[in-house]
């Protein structure tokens, strides 16, 4: 149970000694979906929509476009490289890179800028799935793959408005940067989700109003045009003068047709009392003439008046009443002339008669003119009212198509307004916020080697614990003796170990078997016949019958062995003390009771590995029976660990851990061979007194379990320290800054001039050879002497007793810290590669004239 668990533990520890180093990196960001105030004033919480607002947000995070993107965008930066930076990724990430993209291909995707590589990148992608791009994007690689960026892990921070993105990769530069951007093109594809669905809006809702403007401009030039066609300047008001002008209009013809009537009757009245001569010079003189003149000017004044209501034509309307007054005049002086007449028939004067006729004449006159102007404007407002009639109809339904066309337009309108609003509204909401930028991780995680090791351990120890148990529990044979008593279902007399176990260990089951034997049996009365019977072959009675002869002989006793069959008569041979028979296995044995020997014990025979039987049991029940003998059972064969109960403890040499861990396995705690740790070795009398007090045994098993799990801890505590030490503590702001004079044009450079360049290349002359110049193994750059010298001062305890440092320059104001000092090249550069392969470290050469 322990040596498999430890070799699992052990396998786990050497196949994980070259585990990399991982490092992590996370971000937090605002995105103000929660608690965020809009344009529309309101920023009441809606639980669902809060939810479903920050699904959407992390499905974007997760989705496999995104991390394309994301690995499209890191592989176009690091291919644009003209050499290692170590600002930028690793070497070991370096070197890897420019054996996963060959020259051929680089040479095709390599554009002058960055955006320009990420497009011939992507295209590259796109042409087919057989080529290295794709192949990349879509492998297991720790960088550029999609299945590196599935360890890519965003959530919501509790119920807040923040989301937090975290990542972990191999290389710290890389975890960084992955981060950086991934905020960069999540941020955008989610602003343009956002936006393309109001821009959708926004268009639609323009393009209806327009439609719905034109349809109420049409509609409203309709109305224009049917006005102008039809001289209304308002119906409404038209419509109602012309019924209120009609209604007096006929009033008036009635008035008029009275009047006519009247003077009609009282002008034949006149008539008929004018007589003779006076009527016929009356009508035959000029007078008819001037009347007949009078009249036309009296229509023509009439008609004038009617039509002119606004006073337009007043003056000719002013020379006709004077014409028409000169002709009144006129026709007086002729009727004056007449005044001289006779008298009419009734007696009456004729110049009163004709002041008559001439009075009524001029009425009757002026009636008719009257009423011929009054026929002519009924007859036009006749007109004028047939055709307004029909207008009303259509004016209603060219206005009932304004007042549609209208409401539609206003609410497209507001529409629209409501679509810019949420489109600004949308702008606004839709930019989230880096309030906790990625840091570089200096400091790799913790590592689960040790974790592997316990789980393996632990693993190991849970399956072959469960294989025990499983085995016990398919196994059906006899196996240990509580067991085999509760299945046979006789009493035990003993057990007996196989004989390949220790030969002190066998002696002492001979001992306890012998006891067991001795205190059954009655001694008194003799011969002692004993009977060994088993229900199989092998099952150990001729062994057996060996050992107690052999053990009985031993204390003095004369022991017989017999073999009996049916046809064996013991009667006159038993005259030793004990008689031991050995019979056939039950299983082909026939019993005759007559021919059966009386025996003192029966012993049953059984072994511990086999299983056994329902005839086994019979074969039992029927010798019971048969000889009336119940024998005792001795299970034969026991392994080692279950006879120790029944007859002690293997002697065996053991060191302390190994009988506190029996002890533990057999919860025997507290349990000792002796009162004290010298008792053994001292003669005692019967007479000492052994309940006087001893000294206390000093390593007790609370102690020595106290001393194990001290030293495991402390084992654990020392891989920890150390692992921690091999890491060089510098915070965040101290982050070493590397030196080079090269840069490119990706947005990843440096702050020293070429003057400052302190990298040693490969090709300088005289390598190997000591000059005056001196070779520094640089293992850190920083901006403060203080912080260098913290620096150096944990480099000298972690075991770099030379490390020391180099001051700034009027060149450069940069202090370096130094692993050691060489003077040749080669030996700075050996030190450094040894540095970089063995501590996993970025270290560079320097040297000074």
């Amino acid at each position: 149970m322990i040596l498999i668990p430890s070799a699992l533990a052990f396998t786990i520890f050497y196949f994980t000694r070259k585990e990399k180093k991982v490092y992590s990196s996370e971000s937090n960001i605002y995105t103000g979906i929660a608690s965020g105030y809009s344009l529309n004033g309101s920023n009441k919480t809606d639980f669902f929509a809060t939810s479903n607002a920050f699904d959407n947000l992390l499905s974007v995070i997760d989705s496999r476009d995104t991390k394309i993107d994301v690995a499209i965008a890191l592989l176009s930066e690091h291919l644009l490289l003209k050499k290692h930076i170590p600002d930028v990724l690793s070497w070991g990430s370096y070197d890897e890179l420019q054996k996963l993209i060959p020259e051929s291909v680089k040479s095709q995707i390599v554009k002058p800028t960055l955006e320009e590589t990420k497009k011939a990148v992507k295209a590259y992608m796109a042409k087919d799935k057989e080529n290295a791009i794709y192949k990349l994007i879509n492998s297991d690689n720790g960088y550029y793959s999609i299945n590196a960026l599935n360890k890519i892990k965003s959530s919501r921070i509790s119920s807040s408005d923040l989301i937090k993105i975290s990542y972990e990769a191999n290389d710290p530069y890389i975890c960084k940067r992955t981060i950086e951007l991934l905020e960069e093109i999540f941020m955008l594809k989610n602003r343009e989700i956002k936006e393309g669905q109001t821009v959708s809006a926004l268009g639609y809702f323009e393009s209806e109003t327009k439609k719905a403007f034109a349809k109420l401009d049409s509609a409203e030039r309709l109305f224009m045009e049917f006005n102008k066609n039809n001289d209304i300047i308002n119906y409404y008001e038209q419509t109602k003068a012309v019924a209120g002008e009609r209604e007096g209009l006929y009033a008036m013809n009635h008035s008029l047709e009275m009047d006519r009537m009247a003077l009609s009757s009282s002008l034949d009245k006149v008539n008929e009392n004018i007589k003779g001569k006076t009527y016929q010079t009356l009508y035959g003189s000029d007078v008819i003439k001037e009347r007949g003149k009078l009249s036309d000017i009296y229509n023509k004044i009439a008609l004038g008046e009617v039509l002119d209501k606004k006073g337009e034509n007043k003056d000719q309307i002013d020379s006709l009443k004077k014409a028409a007054s000169q002709l009144e005049k006129k026709l007086k002086v002729s009727l004056d002339n007449l005044y001289t007449d006779s008298n009419t028939p009734n007696g009456i004067p004729t110049k009163t008669v004709l002041d008559e006729w001439f009075k009524n004449t001029i009425a009757f006159e002026q009636s008719k003119a009257r009423l011929t102007v009054m026929d002519k404007r009924k007859a036009e407002f006749e007109a004028e009212y047939r055709k307004f009639a029909p207008l009303g109809a259509m004016l209603k339904k060219i206005e009932r198509l304004i007042s549609v066309s209208e409401q539609e337009y206003l609410d497209l309108l507001h529409s629209l307004n409501a679509a810019k609003l949420n489109q600004q509204n949308t702008e606004i909401t839709a930019k989230l916020n880096v309030v906790d930028p990625p840091y570089l991780p200096l400091k790799p995680n913790a590592s689960k080697r040790l974790i592997l090791v316990i789980v393996g351990f632990m693993v190991g120890f849970v399956l072959v614990l469960a294989l025990i148990i499983t085995q016990a529990l398919i196994n059906k044979t006899l196996m240990e003796p509580q067991r085999a008593k509760n299945i046979v279902g006789l009493p035990l007399l003993g057990v007996y170990p196989l004989l390949n176990e220790n030969p002190y260990f066998l002696l002492k089951s001979n001992l306890r078997l012998m006891q067991q034997l001795l205190a059954t049996i009655d001694l008194s009365v003799k011969p002692i016949t004993i009977g060994l019977v088993s229900t199989q072959k092998s099952e150990g009675k001729s062994t057996l019958a060996y050992l107690l002869a052999k053990e009985l002989t031993a204390l003095d006793y004369s022991v017989e062995t017999h073999t009996w069959n049916n046809d064996y008569d013991l009667k006159g041979s038993l005259n030793a003390d004990f008689s031991l028979i050995e019979f056939p296995p039950l299983d082909n044995m026939i019993i005759k009771p007559e021919s059966f020997p009386r025996l003192s014990c029966t012993i049953l025979l059984c072994r511990a590995n086999r299983i056994w039987t329902k005839i086994d049991k019979e074969m039992i029940n029927i010798f019971t029976k048969t000889t009336g003998n119940k024998p005792f059972f001795v299970l034969n064969g026991v392994d080692i660990s279950f006879a120790e109960e029944y007859i002690g403890e293997v002697p065996k040499k053991r060191n302390l851990i190994r009988a506190f861990i029996k002890h533990v396995a057999k919860f025997e705690f507290g349990n000792r061979n002796a009162i004290n740790k010298n008792a053994r070795n001292k003669n005692y009398t019967e007479g000492d007194n052994l309940i006087n007090p001893v000294k206390k045994n000093k390593v007790s098993g609370v102690v020595l379990f106290g001393v194990i799990a001290g030293l495991i801890l402390s084992s654990i505590a020392i891989y920890l320290y150390k692992k921690q030490q091999k890491e060089i503590p510098v915070k965040a702001n101290e982050v070493q800054q590397t030196i080079d004079s090269s840069s490119i044009d990706t947005g990843f450079g440096n702050n020293f001039s070429e003057g400052d360049s302190a990298f040693v290349k490969g090709t300088e002359s005289n390598n190997g050879l000591r000059s005056s110049k001196q070779f520094y193994v640089i293992a850190g750059a920083f901006s403060s002497e203080a912080n260098a010298t913290i620096y150096m001062e944990d480099l000298k305890k972690n075991g770099f007793t030379n490390a020391q440092i180099i001051s700034s320059t009027q060149k450069s104001s940069t202090v370096r810290v130094a692993y050691d000092v060489f003077g040749t090249e080669s030996e700075a550069k050996d030190k450094s590669d040894q540095i970089n392969r063995k501590y996993g470290k970025n270290t560079w050469v320097y040297f000074e004239q």
